[in-house]
């Protein structure tokens, strides 16, 4: 049973830090991205102390550690934010695979939907049946 622990620890680990973002330029390389809406993490555990962080992944979801606290909010309300350029998905997450979503919310920033797919591109016109939200 504690090997299944570890288990768990090491591919948690392993799916925070291979996440990369090509507008995380502020962040040194060294460290794991994962201040993604899809990121969850308990922040009452902490070593540090409940709400308290070395790194973005002690934080929940696009919270950010800065000088030692987890700021900012994890998860925008709506979905009135899933394709502005500050919204952040990572798409190799999801249930269904890589790039495969249900809607706009499952794809990075401004990235659309289409027929299932995430796609880069204008969001498609309202009324246009080819995308989902």
């Amino acid at each position: 049973m504690r090997s299944l622990g570890v288990f768990v620890f090491v591919a948690i680990m392993v799916a925070c830090e291979s996440g990369t973002h090509p507008q995380a330029s502020s962040v040194p390389p060294n460290q794991p991205q994962c201040d993604y809406v899809n990121y969850h993490h308990d922040e009452s555990v902490n070593l540090q102390g409940p709400g308290k962080c070395t790194t973005d992944c002690d934080c929940d979801g696009m919270r950010l550690c800065k000088t030692g606290a987890c700021t900012g909010a994890a998860r925008p309300e709506g979905t009135e934010h899933c394709n502005d350029a500050s919204y952040r998905w990572n798409e190799a997450w999801n249930g269904g695979g890589s790039g495969n979503c249900a809607n706009d919310c499952e794809c990075d920033s401004t990235r659309t939907c289409v027929t299932g797919h995430c796609q880069s591109g204008p969001p498609p016109k309202p009324g246009d049946t080819t995308f989902t939200r």
